[in-house]
């Protein structure tokens, strides 16, 4: 397959003009101003007045379109796969609530059907577990009598029986007791991150040193940051082998707030997820989130007491916003692409277009309006027949 006249942005993350892409097997095999001679066979795609762009990654999503990871369902996976893939979106991490071992164990065998059909949209890298291990304090709409301290041996009876590279993120609140032992037990079996916590910036210190080098939604179910006690905020921000998740809705992280994140961070270490929930794509109304019912006004998340209970938003929308707020666009789809392909590893696959990797290609307009998505080489979306292909 061969795209011409695309401009694109490359792997040191400047515009190309007028370039041509050629796609083996699912992977790029080039990428340059000369177009060879084309074999008869060959399928030429013309991409005139179009930019490709490395597909986008989203490490934190509940749901979409009206479906819920949670909801253990192999259907409801496939929606929130093309759903992504029509945002933007060609690799994901769903994620869990904090809910029963017996439900989670029905999520991974719903997953784990799921990885094996042939779905066109987004690429499922793995799951994540967002709980139980979290602070009840801390906890927000997640259900708290499913709160467990951080245990191996819960894990293990968890993934008995499924393949090991089945989850990919786990959440935990580094202060519970059991967490160092966990900690270092398990950071090179899973990306562990630092989420609804009430850490001091000393215990947070404390776990970054001992391997977890990721933070969940930055500032969201964390303590405040204070000059006296900069909590787990400031011990994220301000270590630099730390990764830091931002939601930039508008709602979860005032913008003014994301800048000053931002310049902490630098380009290299920001990465926009979307923690959205089953409401993304619905109109607004009455839903559900961990078991637990949540209003959506405006397309604002309420559990009933004013409190956010996840995100209607989407990668693409936030990428859109941080332009919008002056963000350079090399900053903000770094944080779309490459930054998450670096917390789960597979930087060398996805994240960038350049060869050897695979084609996970979008192709925007000059508005950033969505037009086709590729994922490992076929369509998965064309917004010319308004439906996943």
């Amino acid at each position: 397959m061969r795209f011409t006249h695309a401009d694109l942005i490359g792997p040191d993350f400047s515009m190309k003009k007028d370039m041509t892409v050629v796609v083996e097997n699912g992977r790029i095999t080039g990428i340059g101003k000369e177009i060879l001679s084309v074999p008869a066979d060959e399928e030429t795609i013309d991409l005139s007045g179009l930019t490709l762009f490395p597909g986008f990654i989203d490490i934190h999503v509940h749901g979409a379109n009206g479906a819920d990871t949670s909801d253990a369902n192999v259907q409801g996976f496939e929606t929130v796969s093309r759903y992504l893939a029509s945002h933007a979106v060609t690799s994901f991490c769903p994620t869990t609530m904090m809910i029963s071992k017996e439900d989670l164990k029905h999520v991974l065998m719903a997953s784990e059907v799921f990885q094996e059909q042939d779905t066109l949209g987004a690429k499922m890298i793995g799951l994540r577990l967002e709980g139980p291990f979290l602070s009840k304090e801390k906890c927000g709409v997640q259900n708290t009598d499913y709160a467990e301290l951080p245990s191996v041996s819960y894990m293990e009876d968890l993934l008995a029986g499924f393949p090991e590279d089945m989850v990919k993120i786990v959440d935990l609140a580094p202060e519970l007791s059991g967490a160092d032992a966990f900690i270092a037990d398990m950071k090179d079996k899973f990306i562990l991150s630092i989420a609804h916590t009430n850490a001091t910036y000393a215990q947070t210190k404390v776990a970054i040193d001992a391997g977890v080098h990721h933070g969940t939604h930055l500032f969201n179910a964390m303590g405040p940051l204070s000059h006296h006690e900069p909590g787990a905020v400031g011990a994220l921000l301000t270590d630099e082998r730390a990764t830091c998740e931002l939601i930039c809705d508008g709602m979860h992280v005032h913008p003014s707030v994301l800048s000053i994140a931002w310049k902490s961070l630098g380009e290299d270490r920001a990465v926009v997820v979307s923690d959205a929930m089953r409401a993304a794509g619905m109109p607004d109304g009455e839903y559900s989130l961990g078991g637990k019912p949540v209003r959506v006004v405006n397309g604002r998340t309420d559990m009933g007491d004013g409190k956010l209970a996840g995100s209607t938003t989407d990668l693409l929308s936030e990428f859109k916003n941080l332009l919008s707020w002056g963000m350079p666009l090399r900053a903000a789809l770094k944080a779309c692409t490459i930054n998450p392909a670096k917390v789960l590893g597979i930087e060398k696959q996805v994240g960038t277009l350049e060869p050897g990797k695979f084609a996970d290609m979008v192709a925007f307009d000059n508005e950033f309006n969505v037009k086709k998505v590729w994922v490992r080489g076929r369509l998965v979306f064309d917004a010319s027949s308004e439906v996943t292909a």
